[in-house]
Parts: C-alpha cells; sequence; structure tokens
C-alpha cells in the first residue's frame, strides 16, 4: 500500500480574503485575511474607486490514507542525463 495525503477542509475555522483592486498607475492589489468583515472600511474603499475581491479562505489540514499499489503511479527515473 501507498501513502496518499488528502486536503480536507475544516469549516469550523472559516476566514476572509479580501482583496482591494486600487485604480492606480501599476494597478496595485492589496490583500486582508480577516476573521470578520469590516463593511465600512468597504464601503470607504469602493467610493476611494478601488475594487473588492471578498472570498472566504478555509484553513486546510492533511489527512493521510492508504492506497491500493494498483492505484499509485509506477515509478520512473532518467537512465541518463
Amino acid at each position: 500500500m501507498v501513502v496518499r495525503n488528502v486536503r480536507e477542509v475544516d469549516e469550523e475555522k472559516s476566514r476572509f480574503q479580501l482583496f482591494f483592486l486600487k485604480d492606480d498607475e501599476d494597478q496595485s492589489i492589496e490583500a486582508e485575511e480577516v476573521e470578520e468583515i469590516d463593511f465600512r472600511k468597504v464601503k470607504k474603499r469602493l467610493e476611494q474607486g478601488e475594487s473588492v475581491f471578498i472570498t472566504r479562505k478555509r484553513e486546510q489540514k492533511l489527512k493521510t490514507r492508504l492506497v491500493t499499489r494498483e492505484d499509485a503511479a509506477e515509478p520512473w527515473y532518467f537512465t541518463h542525463i
């Protein structure tokens, strides 16, 4: 058997990612991770002409499970360099 890592989502620890897309010459982006969204701050940034993208970030932890050898990829190597 072969050990393979699988990512599992932990729904209990959800955080948010906020991306503020500035309307400057470089079109710079500012990113923040927060537990609670400050909508007054978001509104202020929108009024300044920035775009805002909000998404939920999930904490991930590795969960190990066994896989049969038939499901595992065959090993390979270079015969010469």
